[in-house]
């Protein structure tokens, strides 16, 4: 059932990747006028997909130093607090 799950992710998402592929190929092809193999397809639709998710988890990464910088900060005002009070 795992196997299947996973086969069926993998599957999704390169069936994205081509249809990106296909789509920033064809505006490239439309633009420069130039013929771009099939072969590369589906490479720069991986690439793009990669390109997102680095973008996604570089944004999280940001917004998780914040939560953790917030956490310490309360963490510091809460001993404070114990030690005056």
């Amino acid at each position: 059932m795992a196997e299947d799950i996973l086969t069926s992710v993998l599957a999704f998402i390169y069936t994205i990747g081509h249809w990106i592929g296909e789509k920033i190929v064809g505006l490239i092809q439309s633009v420069a006028g130039i013929i771009i193999p099939p072969a590369i397809v589906d490479a720069i639709g991986m690439l793009v997909i990669l390109t997102l998710f680095l973008a996604i988890a570089e944004v999280a990464k940001k917004a998780i130093w914040i939560v953790v910088a917030v956490g310490w900060a309360l963490i510091i005002v809460r001993i404070v607090i114990l030690m005056i009070g």
